[in-house]
């Protein structure tokens, strides 16, 4: 959790956003919570792979550049919300749309970790397949046999 909060304030920093936006009501300060609850979710979710015993190297740097894309939104925000009303109210609707991408992007980034620590079973289905095969004619020869006994 620590953690978590540590990384959202260095994403804050880097970003320039007003250290305001941590409380404030504004459509602005609201999209960027969001967006960096999505990206702590998906380190959350990397870290919770890497305990599977899942190497999360390569999700690891998909995750930084979502935080490099999260930034220059978050950049775009702040201009956003310094612009009068109705184009801000345009602008922000559509960084509305791009963070909602990033999310599905970091809750896919976060699935496929997860799904690398899950066991592949395809060659186990095709070993279990084959000894029920094997079954199979064993007692369909067993029946043959006991139709010619006299």
């Amino acid at each position: 959790m620590a953690l978590a909060f540590w990384r959202s304030r260095q994403a804050q920093r880097r970003s320039n956003v007003p250290g305001s936006w941590q409380t404030s009501q504004s459509v602005a300060a609201d999209l960027h919570r969001r967006m960096h609850r999505a990206l702590d979710q998906t380190r959350r979710t990397l870290a919770d792979a890497r305990r599977c015993g899942t190497s999360t190297d390569r999700y690891d740097v998909l995750c930084e550049d979502l935080a490099t894309a999260a930034a220059a939104i978050d950049d775009q925000l702040l201009h956003a919300s310094r612009l009068p009303f109705d184009p801000r109210h345009k602008a922000l609707r559509e960084l509305r749309y791009r963070i909602v991408e990033l999310e599905r992007t970091g809750d896919r980034i976060g699935r496929t970790a997860l799904d690398a620590t899950s066991p592949l079973s395809g060659g186990v289905d095709a070993a279990l397949r084959v000894i029920n095969q094997r079954l199979d004619l064993t007692i369909e020869a067993r029946a043959e046999l006991r139709e010619l006994e006299p």
